[in-house]
């Protein structure tokens, strides 16, 4: 969803989630759909291409897709379509004629990227790709797909709403950035603040959610924004945390702080609240 989304934002030259986009068609090669459920897919989003911009291979009834079947629609799509934008949906399935090992760092430094990377300067095109997290939310198979890489774009979907979504970028040319997404009923990310209500903002909801489950428990701002899935930084956690600590208070969690030589260590203890209204 997030890929066709970027699609469609490039090949009509719109903003994608608050960042402008130079103009170009798109070549998306799909190992895990055909194209009628791309289709079906692009659809249900309400998105729309314009004419000769976005372009499909799909599996074809096959388990994986080879570089033989589509190398030659790379040449005709650079030179001809002047495209500049290949994404590979997803990369496990796609045989690009080398043998690796997913989870060696010699195999995917020194054979799968430097392939990918020569594909890119044959074709004079950038290449994104899928791939998966593990069940920890690191990358799957070896840390070579982090090092070697120009570019990677995070999606840290939030363990107690599944509708929030952290997009985490790292590129080489610019500053590391975070963005707060929320997905529609019909999958389409939007860019939010963090901000759940009037009254309460969204990341000290989670916090509640975390404290009240804990019940009495020692942290760390730099320990409680990973734990409780926290949309800041330690920083702006802290800031937020010590301007609301009466509103806090009012839900049933006191907090007491003690400061040592190298950080801010807070204690929560949580007891039911009263309802004046009771």
């Amino acid at each position: 969803m997030f890929s066709l989304q970027l699609s469609n934002s490039i090949t009509n030259g719109t903003q994608f989630l608050g960042h402008n986009t130079i103009p170009s068609p798109v070549l998306y090669i799909s190992t895990e759909s055909d194209f009628d459920q791309i289709q079906e897919r692009i659809k249900n989003l309400g998105l729309s291409f314009p004419k000769e911009s976005f372009f499909v291979i799909d599996r074809n009834g096959k388990g994986e897709v080879s570089i033989l079947d589509f190398e030659v629609d790379l040449m005709e799509f650079s030179k001809y379509k002047n495209g500049r934008l290949v994404i590979i949906d997803m990369l496990k399935d796609t045989n690009l004629g080398i043998y690796y090992d997913i989870n060696n760092y010699q195999d995917i430094g020194q054979k799968l990227l430097p392939k990918l990377r020569s594909i890119c300067e044959k074709y004079n095109v950038t290449i994104l790709f899928t791939h998966h997290l593990n069940k920890q939310g690191k990358i799957l198979g070896s840390t070579a797909f982090d090092a070697v890489v120009d570019g990677k774009l995070t999606l840290i979907e939030n363990k107690n709403d599944k509708s929030l979504i952290r997009l985490n970028i790292i590129n080489r040319d610019f500053s590391e950035q975070d963005i707060h997404l929320k997905k529609t009923s019909n999958q389409i990310f939007n860019v939010i603040n963090p901000i759940d209500d009037e009254e309460i903002n969204y990341n000290l909801v989670l916090f509640i959610k975390y404290a009240v489950d804990k019940k009495d428990f020692d942290f760390t701002c730099n320990e409680i924004i990973n734990k409780a899935n926290i949309l800041l930084t330690p920083k702006q956690f802290g800031r937020l945390l010590n301007s609301n600590l009466d509103l806090l208070k009012r839900e049933g969690l006191f907090i007491t702080k003690n400061r040592n030589a190298n950080e801010q260590l807070y204690h929560v203890h949580y007891e039911e609240p009263i309802d004046e209204n009771e």
